[in-house]
């Protein structure tokens, strides 16, 4: 799969998929694809303001790429914003949207709930489906022979687990015949609104090419990175906000416009939480 670089309006999402309601006023709920882009933003504005040079060479090189290089530090920049954004895709199934009846009602042409996905939690299910994506846009799924240690299992892993339970890795047998989890996860229609939102958030952030490795600790970076634009992401103030601009779903232009507000408001959440970088006051040479 060939993923363009620049976000464009050609992606069918679907803004009924919801990923948030608690809270919400009316009934109203708030679409997946508007959270997986806001928590994208944050992200990118957590690299800018909160990461410090340590960390960000860090960063860079565990993922195989040169700490000293602009160039390198850029896409490692990107990959972490796109990584931050796949989180919730495992909310684009029926065993999440069912949680809320009246906006699972307004869906059409989707499969029905399988009984074997009820437990399937939000987090696993994101799990299932990056395993098994990933390797097909080019992430190496086999690590040299130790595929617990591939970037795309380790990626799958550490996403899948953003709320602090991590899960194991998939069998053997379901990786080797990835429509297996299609059809645990939801085939048809499911699965493309997966594949939507997954290539929407990689064109946001420009599309950056898989890295070579993911070290443990680039993974455990990740991992932090991911869970605090999240948290940032859900205060419930800045979703109402977000929300009142999202009341022409139908228009073809309102992914990215959305885009646009999620990466202006970012900056702004980084410092009102108090994330900027540290200062040290400068003690006198007696």
């Amino acid at each position: 799969m060939h993923i363009r670089t620049g976000l464009t309006s050609k992606w069918a999402i679907d803004g009924v998929l919801w990923s948030k309601e608690d809270g919400l006023p009316d009934g109203l709920t708030y679409p997946v694809f508007a959270h997986l882009m806001d928590t994208a933003a944050v992200c990118l504005a957590l690299w800018d303001l909160h990461t410090s040079e340590g960390q960000q060479r860090t960063f860079t090189a565990g993922l195989g790429l040169d700490p000293d290089s602009g160039t390198g530090r850029e896409r490692a920049r990107s990959l972490l914003a796109c990584w931050a954004g796949w989180h919730d895709l495992g909310k684009i199934g029926a065993s999440f949207q069912v949680k809320v009846p009246e906006a699972f009602a307004q869906l059409r042409g989707y499969s029905p709930l399988a009984s074997d996905t009820q437990s399937l939690s939000h987090g696993a299910a994101t799990q299932l489906y990056l395993a098994v994506q990933l390797p097909s846009l080019g992430y190496d799924g086999t690590g040299n022979g130790l595929p617990t240690a591939s970037p795309a299992r380790r990626l799958a892993q550490l996403l899948g687990g953003h709320h602090g339970r991590f899960f194991p890795q998939p069998n053997r047998n379901r990786l080797r015949h990835p429509s297996l989890i299609t059809r645990l996860l939801g085939e048809g229609r499911w699965e493309e609104q997966r594949l939507a939102h997954l290539a929407a958030v990689a064109q946001a952030v420009g599309a950056p090419d898989p890295p070579a490795a993911l070290s443990v600790e680039a993974a455990v970076l990740a991992g932090e990175m991911v869970v605090l634009a999240d948290w940032l992401a859900s205060q419930l103030h800045f979703v109402v906000d977000q929300l009142e601009h999202l009341s022409e779903p139908g228009d073809p232009a309102l992914v990215v416009r959305h885009w646009e507000r999620a990466v202006t408001a970012g900056p702004g959440l980084v410092e009102n939480a108090g994330l900027g970088l540290p200062v040290w006051k400068e003690t006198p040479v007696s």
